[in-house]
């Protein structure tokens, strides 16, 4: 808890600093934003271990595929990307290449998630079938 509360700190700090620096260096603004935005899925990225470790332990005792669960973890971290991209443009004045970003993350998540999808649809045929 103590790591995310210094995280929003820091954030909110960069933004005092961004509209300071806004006013006067546009360009020092947004990589100041960057390098924020870094150090924040930095450390998403460390409250998110614990739950990689758990998934695999399900995995180990639900007797899961490791591609479905990887599936999963990809569409999450497409998801959370995607988002601060989207953010970022939308801060610079892009909203319509953030909105793309949308639609591109979208069709990647559908697209790796085609393998769980055929599982599915392949459980669902042998059940239909066996009745």
């Amino acid at each position: 808890m103590e790591l995310f509360l210094q995280v929003l700190a820091g954030v909110l700090l960069t933004v005092v600093l961004g509209i300071a620096l806004g006013k006067q260096n546009k360009d020092m603004s947004m990589v100041l934003t960057l390098a924020v935005c870094c150090m924040v899925l930095a450390a998403a990225i460390s409250y998110l271990r614990p739950v990689i470790e758990f998934v695999q332990q399900l995995e180990v005792l639900g007797g899961l595929g490791s591609e479905m669960l990887q599936i999963m973890l990809k569409a999450v971290g497409i998801g959370l990307i995607s988002q601060i991209a989207v953010l970022i443009c939308g801060d610079s004045g892009n909203a319509a290449l953030g909105k793309t970003i949308q639609i591109l993350a979208s069709a990647v998540v559908l697209w790796i998630s085609l393998p769980l999808m055929r599982a599915l649809l392949e459980m669902i045929q042998k059940i239909l079938g066996d009745l």
